[in-house]
């Protein structure tokens, strides 16, 4: 049986998904994020869709006469927000009557924008401010969500619900597949086949939770014959659109897991999504479902 070697899903701007392929890599760095001109920005925040390109989300705040200034998330601590910003100068501020967007739970790590009352340049320790914009997440810089956690290897088992495969070409690493030894994962409703598995055949699996555990949840199959097919470079997730809000989609599974994708400030998809709710769909994205939010880049309607 051929060998495939892993596929790492590097990313682009928006760790963008590479295409099954037969290169086994070890975790590629996230490209740099880049950010849209002034003009795209102030529309994207007239439209509620999320600024251009670098998939912030603003909120119904008139911020027009307000100081804003950007900096690093370094604590969050109830309605205290740490954070520092470019001379490495640390200060915690008050956000309870902030709007932030509940799509974006802040973590350590996030480049955010902040607005708040006032002239000074950087508010005093205390401040209460008025908005927290996401401006790059955590994960778009983040070498834990460069690439999917996979395992490739002969289908042993295979039900409705669940998937068994002995891994052929393990990375070895201390939490990665090892070769020869077999990894179990739930099949949730929301995953997505390309091809026809069955047992004996080769395939990839993508998969969630922590490996050889009884969470790990694998919610893409693709066999080894479709792994230099078109239908190969699509990623979706299937699920009801629950709600879409502030530009982002809110979908349900039926098994009650509930994952956000920005439109990334596209009207048509906006549109789309915004008639579709409440309607069985398959989202396409173009990152990881792994993120807070990911970037829906396709929505079809199933039912």
């Amino acid at each position: 049986m051929k060998k495939l070697a892993y596929t790492a899903i590097a990313s682009m701007m928006v760790l963008s998904l590479a295409a099954c392929s037969g290169a086994k890599k070890e975790e590629t760095t996230a490209a740099e994020t880049t950010r849209e001109n002034a003009t795209q920005e102030e529309t994207a925040r007239d439209s509620g869709l999320g600024v251009g390109g670098d998939s912030s989300i603003a909120g119904p705040v008139d911020t027009t006469d307000m100081m804003d200034f950007q900096a690093t998330v370094q604590k969050v601590d109830g309605n205290n927000l740490t954070v520092e910003y470019e001379d490495g100068t640390s200060v915690t501020l008050d956000t309870s009557e902030a709007f932030i967007n509940p799509a974006w739970e802040l973590m350590p790590g996030d480049e955010i924008d902040i607005f708040y009352e006032g002239e000074d340049t950087v508010p005093a320790a205390g401040t209460k401010v008025a908005e927290v914009v996401m401006s790059v997440p955590y994960e778009y810089t983040s070498e834990e969500y460069s690439s999917e956690p996979q395992v490739y290897g002969e289908i042993v088992k295979l039900d409705e619900t669940s998937i068994t495969i002995r891994e052929d070409e393990g990375l070895n690493t201390a939490d990665g597949p090892k070769d020869g030894v077999e990894y179990t994962f739930k099949i949730p409703s929301y995953a997505t086949t390309i091809g026809e598995p069955k047992v004996g055949d080769y395939a990839q699996a993508l998969y969630i939770g922590k490996l050889d555990s009884k969470d790990a949840v694998c919610y893409r199959i693709c066999t080894e014959d479709m792994m230099e097919d078109p239908a190969s470079d699509v990623y979706e997730i299937k699920g009801t659109i629950a709600q879409f809000k502030t530009g982002v989609i809110y979908l349900k599974t039926d098994d009650g897991d509930v994952f956000g994708f920005t439109v990334n400030g596209d009207d048509d998809l906006a549109k789309l999504a915004q008639e579709s709710t409440g309607k069985k769909v398959k989202i396409s994205y173009t990152d990881s479902i792994r993120m807070r939010v990911s970037t829906c880049n396709g929505i079809t309607v199933i039912e």
